[in-house]
């Protein structure tokens, strides 16, 4: 499996909608509610595909065989002071397929391109408790805040949410 930086997600728009929905189904904590429609899930890839054109969004995939598995955003600070600083969005991989290291591929691959872009802090939040929290912090990001009742699920119940930032260093 590869990770790639998309420019153009059209080949790879199902396979994306497919994700989402699966993921939000699953009990992702990324924006959106169960129950996700379809094309709910397709009109929010072509405003991603409207903000990577304009280079406001780095779309990397997991890509197998011409079929992506995984999907993670780089979204660069445009403040003039923030210029190092960027945040990581929408870490998802489908159900099916994860727990076999995409999630891991996806943050290195992006952490790889922030250095290469000049970003050398990444910020990123996650729902307390899910997948994503652990990985994060096996990954060297550190917690600085847990905001309590951030989230609402759609039967009311509230989610803690937890903020990491990392600061990058080159390679050795």
């Amino acid at each position: 499996m590869q990770v790639e930086q998309i420019e153009d997600l059209s080949p790879y728009l199902a396979d994306l909608t497919d994700i989402l929905v699966a993921s939000v189904a699953a009990g992702a904590s990324i924006g959106f509610l169960p129950q996700l429609a379809r094309e709910e899930a397709e009109n929010y890839w072509l405003d991603v595909q409207k903000a990577v054109n304009k280079d406001r969004i780095v779309l990397l995939l997991a890509i197998e065989n011409g079929k992506a598995y995984g999907t993670v955003q780089l979204v660069p600070c445009l403040k003039g002071n923030a210029e190092h600083r960027a945040e990581v969005h929408k870490l998802m991989v489908g159900p099916r397929s994860r727990r076999h290291g995409i999630g891991h591929r996806l943050m290195a691959a992006l952490e790889h391109t922030a250095w290469e872009i000049g970003r050398t802090l990444l910020i990123l939040d996650t729902r307390r408790g899910d997948v994503a929290d652990g990985l994060y912090g096996r990954m060297g990001y550190t917690r600085f805040g847990i905001v309590p009742a951030f989230t609402i699920d759609s039967d009311g119940t509230s989610h803690d949410t937890c903020f990491f930032y990392k600061h990058l260093t080159p390679a050795k």
